[in-house]
């Protein structure tokens, strides 16, 4: 534009698009919200009004990108880290947090942990964006420490044990087995088995600590045969239950940690001639709530995908902002859905 004019803004779009003020904030900011053809016309409308390079001046002056790199793990045959999520409902909590502000998503997909550590690197070196969000933690991760190093902001989808308090969103995993174990127990259940994540991952550690405390507390002994760690797919469901059938003393109770291993061991019952409620039950946790559709509908822990999501970018904001991250974590609680009693019971065979 020239000299004399007045320097463009939102409002500058909107007038000559049509288009809402939410609308072209959000194809700005590459919003997974917005359709393709409607960021082109918006695009093509900051680049004739000279939007993009009044985003850079200030991007110059500030010494901001004003994105946040949002790490996620790309599905492969031998590795699933965040199992259940939708991309589409993450990115659009976290963008949905992040509306009103210049900032937008930067999506880095990653295939495993040494790719995400590698791209960690290369966001802190070049500086490629002003905060980092990531998920799948461990217990010593050394993600967190490359950033908690560099004085780098992030958030975590997830806790960590061995470093210094960080911001982080997580499902109360210690609640959940909590929860779940004590129902089971006042339903009769002795036996239950645990399909749980890899140890390698910080809930998955957390979730079996919890599992073995509430076994002690009910004064039963822990059986290393009822638990089952791995990658949550139903294949990995399905598998776990035809070997635990077989035990001389099997379960009667399973707790999935995901709606995708819980519909793997509803199979897993269909193979093995199981009747659910007669002979074994299953529990899960899930971010989708499609086991209301399973055949029998499953009690699970509901919490869904959008609530952390929203939290994470929210997070993310005040930590560039400059909150101290101790006042920037947070365990959220799913809500029980009770499908069933899940006490075993006398059902009349066909």
């Amino acid at each position: 534009m020239n000299g004399g004019q007045a320097r463009p803004t939102i409002k500058t779009i909107c007038a000559m698009t049509g288009l809402s003020t939410a609308t072209v904030s959000k194809a700005l900011r590459q919003s997974p919200e917005v359709r393709p053809e409607t960021r082109a016309i918006v695009e093509e409308a900051a680049r004739k009004v000279g939007y993009s390079t009044n985003l850079h001046g200030v991007q110059l002056r500030t010494g901001k990108t004003y994105q946040v790199a949002i790490l996620m793990t790309t599905p492969t045959s031998d590795l699933v880290e965040w199992e259940g999520v939708e991309y589409a409902q993450l990115l659009s909590g976290i963008s949905h947090a992040m509306e009103g502000t210049r900032y937008r998503v930067a999506l880095y997909p990653i295939r495993d942990y040494n790719e995400a550590q590698d791209t960690v690197r290369r966001i802190i070196r070049n500086r490629l964006a002003d905060g980092v969000i990531f998920s799948g933690t461990r217990p010593d991760d050394g993600r967190v420490r490359l950033l908690q190093e560099a004085d780098f902001p992030f958030v975590t989808y997830g806790t960590t044990e061995a470093h210094a308090p960080h911001a982080f969103v997580d499902s109360d995993n210690e609640g959940i087995v909590r929860t779940a174990m004590q129902r089971l127990f006042d339903r009769g259940h002795r036996r239950i088995a645990l399909i749980n994540p890899g140890e390698h991952l910080s809930y998955g550690r957390t979730r079996l600590a919890t599992y073995q405390d509430m076994l002690k507390s009910a004064g039963i002994d822990y059986d290393p045969a009822l638990v089952a760690h791995g990658i949550l797919t139903p294949g990995f469901g399905r598998e776990q239950v035809m070997i635990m059938h077989a035990l001389k003393d099997p379960p009667t109770a399973y707790i999935c940690a995901n709606e995708a291993s819980a519909l793997g061991a509803l199979s897993g019952f269909a193979a093995c001639g199981l009747v659910h409620g007669r002979d074994a039950v299953i529990n899960a946790t899930d971010d989708l709530n499609v086991s209301a559709y399973f055949t029998p509908p499953l009690t699970t822990f509901y919490l869904p995908i959008t609530r952390p999501a929203e939290l994470l970018g929210r997070h993310i904001l005040k930590v560039m902002a400059g909150e101290p991250p101790e006042r920037l974590q947070t365990l959220l609680m799913p809500d029980l859905i009770e499908r069933s009693d899940d006490r075993l019971r006398t059902i009349e065979r066909p």
